[in-house]
């Protein structure tokens, strides 16, 4: 499966899980799946995105995430009406999030 990546989806990726770019972008695509396939759903494309500019394509990402797991996420994006690409991205913007979460709370436990 072939996914191409923007530079803020990229840059998001290098500063929290280093500059290994299609493990993060599998990471994150395989959390959604999970939180798809958990029942409690994960985060809907926003719909003011939509019709919105893509960014510019920086690096185009192989990945080897399986056949069910792509049917999935092309079956996800087609109903969210979006491409595989930006639920990718998506994906990995959410996942950034939830570690920046974990962490606040982490360190909010700590005090």
């Amino acid at each position: 499966m072939q996914v191409v990546v923007g530079p803020f989806t990229r840059q998001g990726i290098e500063d929290r899980l280093g500059p290994d770019l299609p493990a993060g972008v599998e990471i994150a695509l395989l959390y959604y799946v999970g939180k798809l396939r958990s029942g409690r759903g994960a985060p809907k494309f926003p719909s003011f995105l939509q019709n919105a500019e893509i960014e510019e394509p920086v690096a185009e990402v192989e990945l080897n995430v399986g056949a069910e797991v792509e049917e999935l996420l092309s079956n996800e994006a087609e109903r969210q009406h979006t491409t595989v690409d930006r639920l990718a991205a998506h994906s990995v913007l959410i996942y950034l999030a939830e570690l920046d979460r974990l962490e606040s709370e982490g360190r909010a436990a700590s005090n």
